[in-house]
This record gives C-alpha cells, structure tokens and sequence, in this order.
C-alpha cells in the first residue's frame, strides 16, 4: 500500500478548517500574497466570498485565536479577514457590502 500525503494547507494548520469548507463549497482560494495592510502582517489568501464569520467559527471550531475583522474603507479598500496571528497568515473575503448579490456567503 502507497502512503498518500495530505496536501499541506495553503495558509496554516489553524485555518485549514475553513481551507477545507472553501473547497467543499467550490470557492478558489487565491495564492498567498503579502498583506495589503503591510508585511508585519504575514501573507494573504483572498477569496471571492462573505462570510458569516460566528457561525463559521462554531461550526468550524476555529481557535479562539483566530481572529475575524470586517474593514471598510470604501476608498481605500474593503475586505473581511480570517486572521492567524500565530502564523501571520489569513483568508480574505469580501466585505458583505459591497459584495455582489451573486457572492457566495459561507455559513
């Protein structure tokens, strides 16, 4: 029997749950970039969704640790972060404002 390797999560262990759920639900997770906020602040997956971020965390069962934030900045920019202040690593969705009627919403 051949040992087959997991895939390794693209961001971290701590949010490969919602890895996992993206997939499952079809959305593409984006190669890991530096964070628009700058790069104290680690490396940056964004995907095309919204999020019901307590749910997701419940259902999920993501650290406590995890950290979810909506940012509006409308000019400047908007987004709704997953956050792994361990790792430096995040998943960045939409903000539910401005996303289209058409964007998925994870719950």
């Amino acid at each position: 029997m051949i040992d087959e390797e997991l895939p390794m999560p693209v961001t971290c262990v701590h949010l490969e749950p919602l890895e996992v759920e993206l997939e499952r639900r079809g959305v593409r997770l984006g190669e890991p970039m530096p964070s628009p906020y700058g790069p104290e602040w680690g490396l940056w997956s964004i995907v095309d969704c919204t999020f019901d971020a307590g749910t997701l965390r419940a259902r999920l069962g993501l650290a406590d640790f995890i950290r979810f934030q909506e940012y509006d900045g409308r000019v400047a920019g908007s987004d709704a972060t997953f956050y792994c202040p361990r790792c430096r690593r995040a998943i960045m969705g939409r903000h539910p404002a401005h996303a289209g009627p058409t964007t998925p919403r994870l719950a």
